[in-house]
């Protein structure tokens, strides 16, 4: 069975039920730092994050990977060139619901060609994170070294 996307209201519903496994991807460049994507849609409408997303029902967690990298970033990691920094559990921090994160770390060597738009919006390379990211992603960022 493919994998699909559950139609927004039952995507809420099923955050009220249970928790739900979010997958974070931390794109990092030696001399640039690491990628955040601006977002312009609710929740935290004009913060900074990590691109990532939900794990669908049939899917793996590479799988999930490779297709969250397509949408988010435009383009496919290397599942090999990644490594897998941990869980963070989040159990009020996110409007939605109960969040349990899969973090995993990827190392590029070339920045530009991250940065073409695709539709979830502006991206940009920090060294240093901003004021204005998701206050749960700091925490967990904070906890990899990242400031």
């Amino acid at each position: 069975m493919k994998p699909k996307k559950l139609s927004y209201e039952d995507f809420l519903l099923s955050l009220r039920l249970c928790p739900r496994l979010s997958i974070e991807i931390i794109l990092e460049h030696p001399r640039e730092g690491i990628l955040l994507i601006f977002r312009t849609r609710t929740p935290f409408i004009n913060h900074w994050c990590l691109p990532g997303g939900f794990l669908l029902k049939g899917e793996s967690v590479e799988d999930c990977l490779k297709r969250l990298s397509k949408e988010e970033l435009g383009q496919s990691i290397k599942i090999e060139d990644g490594e897998f920094l941990g869980f963070f559990e989040n159990i009020d921090g996110d409007p939605r619901g109960h969040l349990l994160h899969y973090i995993s770390c990827f190392r590029i060597r070339d920045s530009k060609a991250w940065l073409s738009p695709t539709k979830e919006g502006k991206k940009a390379f920090f060294k240093k994170l901003p004021k204005n990211i998701i206050s749960y992603q700091r925490e967990f960022l904070n906890k990899f070294g990242y400031k």
